[in-house]
C-alpha cells in the first residue's frame, strides 16, 4: 500500500510575502503652522498628524505559521519647493510660548509651493508556530502625502 506524499508545507518566505500583500502605510497629512500662508524669514513649523505617528501591523497565517510584520515610523523628509529638511519624530504645531520646533523650516523667498511629507517605516516581521525563520528584516519603505503652502513677504517702512 502506497501512503500519499505529504504535501510540502509553505515556505516561511511565502508567508512574510502573503503579510506584506495586506501591510498597508497611510500617507501622512503634512501641516504647517501657520497653516496655509507663511512669511520670508518666519520659521514654518512642521509636523504630519500625530495620530498617524504609530506602528502598522499585518499577518498571515499559513500552514501553522503566523508572520507578524510590523512598520515603525523612523523619520519624515519634507520636500518644500525651494529646499528640504529631516525631521525625526512627527513634529508638533505652534503653540504660543512653547518650545521652539526641532522641525521648522525658514523660506528665503516669496511664492507658491508644494510642501510633500514622506515618512519612513522600517519594516521587520516575527514568525511563531512551525517556521524555518524566526524573524527578519523586510526594509524600509516611504509613503507621501502632500499640501501647498503660499509664502509672503512682508515690506516694512521705516521713518525717521
Amino acid at each position: 500500500m502506497t501512503l500519499p506524499e505529504k504535501p510540502a508545507k509553505t515556505p516561511t518566505a511565502d508567508v512574510v510575502a502573503m503579510a506584506w500583500d495586506s501591510f498597508a502605510l497611510p500617507p501622512p497629512k503634512p501641516r504647517t503652522s501657520p497653516s496655509g500662508r507663511s512669511f520670508v524669514s518666519l520659521p514654518t513649523y512642521l509636523w504630519v498628524d500625530s495620530s498617524s505617528w504609530k506602528p502598522r501591523h499585518a499577518q498571515a497565517s499559513v500552514d501553522g505559521q503566523t508572520v507578524t510584520m510590523t512598520g515603525v515610523p523612523q523619520r519624515v523628509d519634507w520636500s518644500l519647493g525651494e529646499g528640504g529638511t529631516t525631521c525625526i519624530g512627527p513634529g508638533v504645531p505652534y503653540l504660543s510660548g512653547g518650545p521652539p520646533s526641532g522641525c521648522a523650516y525658514t523660506y528665503r523667498r516669496a511664492g507658491s509651493y508644494a510642501v510633500t511629507a514622506t515618512v519612513y517605516y522600517t519594516v521587520n516581521w516575527l514568525c511563531s508556530g512551525a517556521c524555518d525563520a524566526p524573524s527578519g528584516s523586510y526594509g524600509t519603505f516611504p509613503t507621501s502625502g502632500s499640501t501647498r503652502l503660499t509664502v509672503r513677504e512682508i515690506q516694512t517702512r521705516t521713518t525717521s
